[in-house]
Protein backbone atom coordinates (compact mmCIF):
# COMPACT_ATOMS: atom_id res chain seq x y z
CA UNK A 1 0.00 0.00 0.00
CA UNK A 2 3.04 2.34 1.16
CA UNK A 3 4.82 1.34 -2.07
CA UNK A 4 1.64 2.42 -4.17
CA UNK A 5 1.40 5.59 -2.36
CA UNK A 6 5.00 6.48 -3.12
CA UNK A 7 4.55 5.21 -6.85
CA UNK A 8 1.73 8.01 -6.88
CA UNK A 9 3.58 10.97 -5.10
CA UNK A 10 6.05 10.40 -8.16
CA UNK A 11 4.40 10.36 -10.84
CA UNK A 12 2.46 12.94 -9.90
CA UNK A 13 5.47 15.34 -10.00
CA UNK A 14 6.45 14.25 -13.46
CA UNK A 15 2.74 14.16 -14.85
CA UNK A 16 -0.28 11.43 -14.04
CA UNK A 17 -0.59 10.47 -17.90
CA UNK A 18 -0.66 7.27 -18.53
CA UNK A 19 2.72 7.35 -21.22
CA UNK A 20 4.70 9.48 -18.07
CA UNK A 21 4.18 6.28 -16.20
CA UNK A 22 4.96 3.69 -18.28
CA UNK A 23 8.55 5.93 -18.86
CA UNK A 24 9.00 6.46 -15.39
CA UNK A 25 8.90 2.23 -14.76
CA UNK A 26 10.69 1.51 -17.73
CA UNK A 27 13.77 4.10 -16.98
CA UNK A 28 13.82 2.96 -13.43
CA UNK A 29 16.81 1.30 -12.59
CA UNK A 30 17.46 -1.89 -9.43
CA UNK A 31 20.97 -1.58 -7.96
CA UNK A 32 22.30 -4.83 -7.29
CA UNK A 33 24.01 -4.66 -3.79
CA UNK A 34 25.39 -6.95 -1.29
CA UNK A 35 22.52 -6.42 0.29
CA UNK A 36 20.26 -7.75 -2.14
CA UNK A 37 21.97 -10.50 -3.94
CA UNK A 38 24.73 -12.75 -3.62
CA UNK A 39 27.24 -13.56 -6.44
CA UNK A 40 29.15 -17.00 -6.90
CA UNK A 41 31.42 -18.60 -9.86
CA UNK A 42 30.62 -22.09 -10.52
CA UNK A 43 32.34 -24.19 -13.08
CA UNK A 44 33.04 -20.62 -15.06
CA UNK A 45 29.34 -19.56 -14.87
CA UNK A 46 28.44 -16.48 -12.88
CA UNK A 47 25.17 -17.42 -10.52
CA UNK A 48 23.06 -14.48 -8.46
CA UNK A 49 21.03 -15.29 -5.89
CA UNK A 50 18.41 -12.87 -4.72
CA UNK A 51 18.59 -12.10 -1.09
CA UNK A 52 14.93 -10.33 -1.17
CA UNK A 53 13.39 -13.91 -2.37
CA UNK A 54 15.23 -15.24 0.74
CA UNK A 55 18.07 -16.31 -1.19
CA UNK A 56 15.47 -19.38 -3.16
CA UNK A 57 15.47 -17.59 -6.40
CA UNK A 58 18.61 -18.48 -7.99
CA UNK A 59 19.69 -17.76 -11.52
CA UNK A 60 22.80 -17.79 -14.09
CA UNK A 61 23.78 -14.05 -14.87
CA UNK A 62 26.62 -12.20 -17.19
CA UNK A 63 27.49 -8.85 -17.04
CA UNK A 64 28.02 -6.27 -19.13
CA UNK A 65 30.21 -3.01 -18.90
CA UNK A 66 28.46 0.24 -19.50
CA UNK A 67 30.39 2.94 -21.57
CA UNK A 68 33.27 3.73 -21.11
CA UNK A 69 34.93 0.29 -21.25
CA UNK A 70 37.83 1.69 -19.68
CA UNK A 71 35.80 1.41 -16.49
CA UNK A 72 35.96 -2.10 -15.49
CA UNK A 73 34.42 -2.11 -11.66
CA UNK A 74 31.67 0.89 -12.31
CA UNK A 75 28.22 0.75 -13.78
CA UNK A 76 28.20 -2.99 -14.32
CA UNK A 77 24.76 -4.32 -15.68
CA UNK A 78 23.65 -7.75 -14.90
CA UNK A 79 21.72 -9.51 -17.63
CA UNK A 80 20.18 -12.69 -17.84
CA UNK A 81 20.87 -15.36 -20.04
CA UNK A 82 17.90 -13.93 -22.73
CA UNK A 83 20.22 -10.98 -22.25
CA UNK A 84 17.58 -8.96 -20.20
CA UNK A 85 18.88 -6.50 -17.50
CA UNK A 86 18.05 -7.73 -14.07
CA UNK A 87 19.64 -4.85 -12.68
CA UNK A 88 23.03 -2.84 -12.29
CA UNK A 89 26.03 -2.78 -9.76
CA UNK A 90 27.36 0.96 -9.25
CA UNK A 91 30.67 -0.92 -8.40
CA UNK A 92 31.60 -4.38 -7.36
CA UNK A 93 34.09 -3.19 -4.86
CA UNK A 94 30.97 -3.06 -3.14
CA UNK A 95 30.83 -6.88 -2.95
CA UNK A 96 33.62 -8.54 -0.49
CA UNK A 97 36.25 -11.51 -0.58
CA UNK A 98 35.27 -14.15 -3.00
CA UNK A 99 32.14 -12.28 -4.23
CA UNK A 100 33.93 -9.80 -5.70
CA UNK A 101 36.14 -12.04 -7.21
CA UNK A 102 33.71 -13.58 -8.70
CA UNK A 103 32.51 -10.34 -10.57
CA UNK A 104 35.92 -9.49 -11.46
CA UNK A 105 37.08 -13.28 -13.24
CA UNK A 106 33.16 -12.67 -14.48
CA UNK A 107 34.40 -9.08 -16.51
CA UNK A 108 38.26 -10.57 -17.04
CA UNK A 109 36.37 -13.27 -19.33
CA UNK A 110 34.07 -12.18 -21.04
CA UNK A 111 36.32 -8.93 -21.91
CA UNK A 112 39.51 -10.71 -23.26
CA UNK A 113 40.47 -9.41 -25.91
CA UNK A 114 43.31 -10.89 -28.07
CA UNK A 115 46.14 -8.29 -29.43
CA UNK A 116 47.24 -9.40 -33.37
CA UNK A 117 50.59 -9.00 -33.99
CA UNK A 118 50.53 -10.64 -37.06
CA UNK A 119 47.73 -11.73 -39.77
CA UNK A 120 49.37 -15.06 -40.90
CA UNK A 121 46.27 -15.37 -43.58
CA UNK A 122 42.91 -14.08 -44.39
CA UNK A 123 40.53 -15.45 -47.19
CA UNK A 124 36.93 -15.14 -47.57
CA UNK A 125 34.54 -18.50 -48.13
CA UNK A 126 30.66 -18.92 -47.81
CA UNK A 127 30.39 -15.17 -47.14
CA UNK A 128 32.56 -15.15 -44.31
CA UNK A 129 36.07 -14.00 -43.66
CA UNK A 130 38.16 -16.61 -42.16
CA UNK A 131 41.19 -15.42 -40.24
CA UNK A 132 44.53 -17.07 -39.16
CA UNK A 133 46.44 -14.63 -37.52
CA UNK A 134 49.43 -14.89 -34.45
CA UNK A 135 48.92 -13.02 -31.10
CA UNK A 136 50.81 -11.60 -28.55
CA UNK A 137 51.24 -14.33 -26.66
CA UNK A 138 52.49 -16.76 -29.74
CA UNK A 139 49.64 -18.74 -30.42
CA UNK A 140 47.89 -18.72 -33.61
CA UNK A 141 44.45 -18.64 -33.67
CA UNK A 142 41.62 -18.96 -36.50
CA UNK A 143 38.69 -17.29 -36.06
CA UNK A 144 35.63 -16.07 -38.67
CA UNK A 145 33.46 -12.84 -39.71
CA UNK A 146 29.56 -13.48 -40.77
CA UNK A 147 29.76 -9.14 -41.59
CA UNK A 148 33.53 -8.19 -41.63
CA UNK A 149 33.05 -4.63 -42.66
CA UNK A 150 30.44 -4.72 -39.22
CA UNK A 151 32.65 -6.71 -37.04
CA UNK A 152 36.05 -4.30 -37.68
CA UNK A 153 35.56 -1.34 -35.01
CA UNK A 154 37.49 1.76 -35.83
CA UNK A 155 38.69 2.76 -32.40
CA UNK A 156 41.47 5.38 -33.79
CA UNK A 157 43.24 5.84 -36.58
CA UNK A 158 45.51 2.66 -35.92
CA UNK A 159 43.86 0.99 -33.57
CA UNK A 160 40.74 -1.64 -34.28
CA UNK A 161 38.80 -4.02 -32.39
CA UNK A 162 37.04 -7.18 -34.29
CA UNK A 163 34.52 -9.43 -33.04
CA UNK A 164 34.49 -12.71 -34.26
CA UNK A 165 30.97 -14.97 -35.19
CA UNK A 166 31.30 -16.19 -31.85
CA UNK A 167 31.69 -12.96 -29.54
CA UNK A 168 35.15 -13.41 -29.22
CA UNK A 169 36.94 -9.92 -29.89
CA UNK A 170 40.32 -9.42 -31.01
CA UNK A 171 42.44 -6.27 -31.22
CA UNK A 172 44.87 -4.17 -33.57
CA UNK A 173 46.20 -1.70 -31.00
CA UNK A 174 48.90 -0.15 -33.78
CA UNK A 175 47.91 -0.94 -37.22
CA UNK A 176 51.71 0.43 -38.40
CA UNK A 177 53.33 -2.22 -35.98
CA UNK A 178 52.02 -4.96 -38.37
CA UNK A 179 54.03 -6.04 -40.60
CA UNK A 180 53.29 -4.77 -44.52
CA UNK A 181 51.76 -8.07 -45.27
CA UNK A 182 49.65 -8.09 -43.05
CA UNK A 183 48.62 -4.37 -43.20
CA UNK A 184 47.90 -5.52 -47.21
CA UNK A 185 45.44 -8.69 -46.17
CA UNK A 186 43.78 -6.01 -43.94
CA UNK A 187 43.57 -3.36 -45.88
CA UNK A 188 40.82 -4.05 -47.56
CA UNK A 189 38.25 -4.26 -44.87
CA UNK A 190 39.30 -1.46 -43.25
Amino acid sequence: MEENENKKEEYGRYGAGLFERQALEATRVRYITPENAEFEDRDGCLFMRDRSTGGEDEKRVMLHLLFPYSSRRELVSVLNTEQDEIGMIADIGLFEGEQEKALEKEIARKYFIRKIVKINELKEKNGMTIWKVTDADGNKPEFSLKDTYGSIFRVSDERFVITDADGNRFEIEDLSRLDAKSRKKIELYI
